[in-house]
């Protein structure tokens, strides 16, 4: 049984590589991209990204949740300059600065927090073909500063953050 498992799995790989290496052909310079970005501790969600002003690139991350007693909504945005960019057959691999804010409401039963922040990031994205689809992943680290108000008061906030996405670009 350990044998056959190991077969299926090696085939299923074998067939993702192969699909994968004869889509490397496809253009892998697109304008726009939609994902998943998030960043510690809580900022995150659906990602829209726009590279046809490279090499400054756009982007825009936002979430939206209701339940019975409680909501969470975010809202951030970026702007980012490529410092360095490689575009080869295979990948297009680019290292950059961006300049990112957002904003964040977090409602629990009767308890109400609102987080206002901004900062500063050095990052970089590899993109590649993947069964035709051009998938970029990316990860970030930045320097963060803003403040939190919640129902006892407000208070600064500063600190690291380590951000990370994966977009499919069309």
């Amino acid at each position: 049984m350990k044998r056959l498992t190991f077969y299926l799995a090696s085939i299923f790989f074998g067939i993702t590589l192969s699909f994968s290496a004869q889509a490397q052909e496809t253009n892998l310079t697109k304008n726009f991209g939609i994902g998943l970005q998030g960043t510690t501790p809580s900022f995150g969600g659906i990602s829209f990204r726009y590279t046809g002003l490279a090499p400054v690139y756009l982007q825009t991350v936002g979430r939206f949740i209701l339940t019975d007693e409680s909501s969470d909504h975010m809202l951030g945005g970026g702007i980012s300059y490529a410092i360095f960019e490689h575009q080869s057959r295979w990948n297009i691999s680019r290292l950059y600065f961006t300049l990112e804010g957002g904003w964040q409401y977090n409602k629990e039963r009767d308890f109400v927090t609102t987080t206002l922040g901004g900062g500063v990031a050095f990052g970089g994205e590899i993109v590649f073909s993947l069964g035709g689809i051009p998938l970029g992943l990316n990860v970030e680290v930045g320097q963060g500063f803003g403040g939190e108000k919640d129902d006892f008061g407000s208070e600064g906030l500063a600190g690291v953050y380590v951000g990370s996405g994966i977009h499919a670009y069309f």
